[in-house]
């Protein structure tokens, strides 16, 4: 079976990425997560929120499966992700959509699919009319003991990266996103839309999708 490329919708929801189906930093503020967490409820809540953004914001996601490995991007309007406050250069503005978090399992990296997944999202909103679209971004080479504002705060959000599915600054670039708020360790990236550059076709799609199956597991 070739790989996937598929909007979130209610009846495939099963499909995404584990991470994706229970990590809830973004949707929920931490008091409230963490009364979900400790009732062991992840997966429940996650699937109960993403079922009412579907009928109410409508598409906010996609999703890539293969056999047993998958990878899924999330995005809403900034109200629908209290989790984002809590970042350092916080807030998103209000005339954007936020791209939140993507999940992609380790076996799928370095395939394009993270490219795949980010022009996905932006295709879609760029169609539905919205001026702009951000999200946070990690960087890959900073020297965190040179964060002196909420160190805390801002390691426990690092420790967690691909538990929240956090996106890399360079995904970010490469997808056309630029600096709006700074930050040593986890700017603000932000794209105007439309975006100035080309976006995947078609047919660039089907062939990484064509080359990550001649990797995924069990070929």
């Amino acid at each position: 079976m070739d790989p996937r490329l598929r909007p979130l919708a209610q009846d495939n929801l099963d499909t995404i990425h584990p991470g994706a189906a229970t990590s809830l930093f973004w949707e929920m503020e931490p008091a409230a997560r963490a009364r979900v967490e400790k009732a062991g409820e992840q997966r429940f809540e996650k699937e109960a929120l993403l079922a009412g953004r579907l009928t109410e914001y409508g598409t906010c996601g996609f999703t890539l499966s293969f056999e047993d490995v998958a990878a899924t991007v999330l995005y809403c309007s900034p109200a629908e992700a209290p989790g984002a406050r809590a970042l350092p250069s916080a807030p998103v503005r209000d005339d954007a959509q936020l791209i939140t978090s993507l999940f992609i399992d380790p076996r799928l990296l370095g395939r394009g699919l993270e490219s795949v997944l980010l022009d996905s999202a932006i295709m879609d909103l760029t169609g539905r009319g919205f001026s702009a679209v951000e999200a946070f971004g990690l960087r890959g080479d900073v020297e965190y003991f040179a964060v002196d504002e909420e160190i805390d705060d801002v390691l426990s959000v690092v420790a967690q990266r691909e538990e929240i599915g956090l996106l890399g600054v360079d995904h970010l670039e490469g997808a056309g996103f630029r600096v709006e708020r700074d930050h040593p360790v986890l700017p603000r990236m932000r794209l105007e839309l439309p975006p100035a550059r080309d976006l995947l076709s078609a047919a660039d799609i089907e062939m990484l999708l064509r080359e990550a199956a001649l990797v995924a597991p069990g070929r």
